[in-house]
């Protein structure tokens, strides 16, 4: 038996953030719902797809404590619905669940909560704290350069988050480019490192709130709390991410500064005329100068030259077209800096900052194959 009675809208905010945690399939019919667990004062609402595990807790006036495991697609449409202003009732027993609010009256079945898994959201390893927003631009930083899909290689549809000197970092690959990016954190903990799912992470991260949140590394989970009552983890993967050091050096043959908005819009209107199913886009680097051209049957040809402020060896680069804008989209606007061996190594694109929180690395396609 579970009575609790609630404001509708404190409850469907509730719901829709640990509806990100809800499995999308089937298999397990219990991991499709959301468990209602009122208990002295409060109601907490839990989700878990078996990777990602969300819970948070609302105030209620409970007049009957208990749990019920309510289908969350069906409970979340309804309480979307109805007006936020209004308090709604809830009553759980015998397999269903009863909903009341104005006039209405709605009666659910509900899952079996017995089936719905046991979860461990408490944890002895040391906290360090990092701002939400910076968690959050952390993530868009280096999201967009995870497998589309698993290859079997667990580590490119994931994201390596680091812990090292006051910092939190994150990298991910899909082995044609690597990005990477650093955001300064409280810890005075020792050097922790982690490997979670890149998806699952960016589900986690959208619901956070822009201030300090706590974060825990576990070997094989990140458990996360936030000021708010939302409590999360996340399941990591056992996978052994690559050494970033093995493709950045200390220093390079051709440097090339450049405002990063002229070149972007450059190499951006430069690769519609590329060939659509073997894309090829050239960066010529002269003195002083950036010559970007591509050529097709069909799309023509295009090129263009932007000034630029050169430094080492002359170099010719052919690249993937999406794999050039993706490192380039991710870079702040302002002035940028792009660092390379030879024709054939990787790539490093970094803003022209003194402090080195970011950059991406594209490697560069075989000039056989252009």
């Amino acid at each position: 038996m579970l009575i609790f009675e609630t404001p509708a809208q404190i409850l469907s905010d509730a719901l829709v953030l640990v509806s990100r945690a809800v499995a999308q399939r089937d298999q397990v019919p219990s991991m499709t719902g959301v468990l209602l667990r009122a208990a002295a004062g409060e109601v907490e609402l839990t989700a878990t797809d078996g990777e990602l595990a969300m819970r948070v807790a609302v105030p209620a006036e409970v007049e009957a404590e208990g749990s019920v495991l309510v289908p969350a697609r069906t409970f979340a449409d309804l309480l979307r619905l109805v007006p936020p202003e209004t308090s709604v009732q809830f009553r759980g027993l015998d397999g269903q669940v009863g909903i009341r609010f104005l006039r209405s009256r709605f009666d659910l079945p509900t899952l079996r909560s017995e089936e719905f898994p046991p979860l461990d959201f408490e944890s002895p390893a040391e906290p360090f704290m990092v701002r939400g927003d910076s968690f959050k631009e952390l993530v868009r930083k280096t999201s967009y350069a995870v497998s589309a899909r698993d290859d079997g290689r667990l580590f490119t549809i994931g994201m390596s988050l680091t812990l090292r000197e006051g910092y939190l970092s994150a990298a991910t690959t899909d082995n044609h480019r690597l990005a990477w990016a650093r955001v300064p954190v409280a810890s005075e903990g020792p050097d922790q490192e982690i490997l979670l799912p890149a998806r699952a992470l960016a589900e986690i991260v959208r619901a956070l709130p822009d201030d300090e949140v706590e974060v825990r590394f576990e070997p094989n989970r990140m458990l996360l709390r936030t000021p708010g009552g939302l409590t999360t983890f996340l399941t990591a993967i056992r996978a052994q991410f690559p050494d970033t050091r093995r493709v950045v050096f200390d220093s390079y043959a051709t440097t090339v500064r450049f405002d990063l908005a002229p070149v972007l819009a450059a190499v951006e209107r430069t690769q519609l005329v590329a060939d659509q199913k073997n894309a090829r886009l050239r960066l010529k680097v002269e003195e002083n100068l950036v010559r970007i051209s591509a050529s097709s049957s069909e799309g023509g040809q295009g090129a263009e030259e932007v000034p630029v402020e050169t430094s080492g060896d002359p170099v010719e680069l052919v690249f993937g077209p999406k794999y050039l804008v993706d490192g380039l989209r991710s870079l702040p606007d302002g002035p940028a800096v792009l660092e390379v061996m030879h024709a054939e190594s990787p790539a490093r694109f970094r803003p022209d900052i003194e402090r080195r929180d970011q950059f991406a690395i594209v490697m560069p396609l075989r000039q056989t194959e252009s």
